[in-house]
């Protein structure tokens, strides 16, 4: 499989994979299965780095679907799955997750969420 490289704009952040299925083919290649076919971005009332990083996306045309913690509290859970940082903003694509825009971030306290 050739090497995945994360989208320039937020390459000064931190990255994790996702959980992905993994399954062994007869010719002996690994197939992995993404868990994700939409980017999401994380972000909470308050956050600068949130609005800055959805406002460099929606410059630039990314599609993303938001997903404001703010007023989807519940969406915590699933972010925990992806991420154990308590950080915003975070992305999250088919087969990534990076914290933070442009090397800056906003703790979960600092935005009222803990």
């Amino acid at each position: 499989m050739p090497p995945t490289r994360p989208l320039e704009s937020w390459g000064v952040g931190q990255q994790f994979l996702i959980p992905h299925s993994s399954f062994l083919t007869r010719e002996g290649w690994v197939v992995r299965v993404g868990a994700l076919d939409t980017i999401l971005v994380y972000t909470a009332d308050g956050c600068p780095h949130c609005r800055a990083l959805c406002a460099d996306f929606d410059r630039r045309g990314v599609v993303y679907r938001e997903v404001n913690l703010s007023r989807e509290p519940a969406e915590i859970e699933h972010l925990r799955d992806l991420s154990w940082e308590r950080r915003l903003p975070v992305v999250a694509d088919h087969e990534r997750v990076s914290i933070g825009f442009r090397g800056a971030s906003s703790t979960f306290a600092e935005v009222g969420l803990e």
